[in-house]
């Protein structure tokens, strides 16, 4: 019987195993805040809390001490075709130091739920060098399902010195990415939806239809559940490795603006330690509008 008994629990240990090593963690659980811990510390003088969302969404509800940074406000295409950044340093200073921003501060982001607009204040943030930024995961929507309050109340934070470090090693530009296209170590992906990647649906921004020669198709709902939560460590890993990705290849993400879609699959790749990965920040917008650059559909 004792035989059995050791025999049983060696069975249990080695499941166990297999199961840690099927579903890893999240590399970097830090990027992410959940709703019962965002509860805990609204409120408090070191957190700024951002909504990312346009401001009309805005001004009908959002959570309290939250103040407005609509993340398309942070694409500038005459900057992002200059040299890859998102918008300029002197911009970015102003808009991050206005919010009460500084180096002290703990920013949460958030949107209604769906990830790219949180995803994309949080890539600026980090780009220009603020470490310091969880997203809420699952945004407002989670937020309203647990019933958690919401107000109309406007804040006025007081102005600090946000000190703007660009890193340039995080985007891409046009010219690199034409030089780049037939790179085989390099994986440009699409994270716009099928029928933008086929041309079939052109959008408001964009020149023509299609995608650039040879991207991969990865739309970036691929990430969340139901609940617009991230996916778990292992399932966001398969849906990569689906397109051949690893951590070791070099990925180039890209959207429709350049921030939104392709910063929310940045995200999640950053999430399970997937750290190879840039933004070609001109994206679809940039790419589309010039007759001499080549598409596919």
């Amino acid at each position: 019987m004792k035989l059995f008994q050791r025999f049983l629990l060696a069975v249990v240990i080695a499941l166990s195993g297999a199961t840690v090593s099927a579903n890893p963690a999240y590399t970097r659980p830090e990027l992410l805040i959940e709703t019962e811990e965002l509860a805990k510390i609204l409120g408090q003088p070191n957190v700024r809390l951002i909504d990312a969302v346009d401001p009309a969404g805005y001004q009908r509800a959002h959570i309290a001490g939250a103040v407005n940074i609509f993340y398309l406000d942070l694409a500038k295409l005459d900057e992002r075709k200059k040299n890859g950044f998102p918008l300029s340093q002197a911009e970015a200073e102003k808009v991050f130091g206005e919010a009460g921003i500084d180096a002290a501060t703990q920013v949460v982001v958030y949107d209604g739920g769906e990830g790219p607009s949180a995803s994309g204040v949080w890539f600026v943030l980090d780009f220009f060098g603020h470490k310091n930024v969880k997203v809420l995961n699952g945004g407002l929507r989670k937020w309203l399902k647990e019933n958690r309050s919401l107000t109309q109340d406007v804040p006025t934070p007081e102005k600090k010195k946000f000190t703007a470090k660009p890193d340039a090693e995080r985007v891409v530009t046009r010219a690199w990415v034409e030089k780049n296209l037939k790179t085989k170590d390099v994986v440009l992906v699409d994270t716009r939806s099928f029928n933008e990647y086929i041309g079939k649906d052109v959008r408001p921004g964009a020149s023509r239809g299609g995608h650039i020669p040879g991207a991969a198709h990865l739309e970036w709902t691929k990430f969340s559940d139901k609940m617009n939560t991230f996916k778990s460590a292992d399932q966001l890993e398969k849906a990569l490795n689906q397109r051949g990705i690893t951590k070791e290849t070099k990925v180039v993400t890209y959207c429709q603006t350049g921030i939104g879609r392709s910063t929310d699959m940045a995200l999640a790749m950053k999430l399970i330690g997937y750290d190879n990965v840039v933004e070609y920040a001109g994206s679809w917008e940039e790419w589309s509008a010039d007759p001499r650059l080549p598409i596919e559909k």
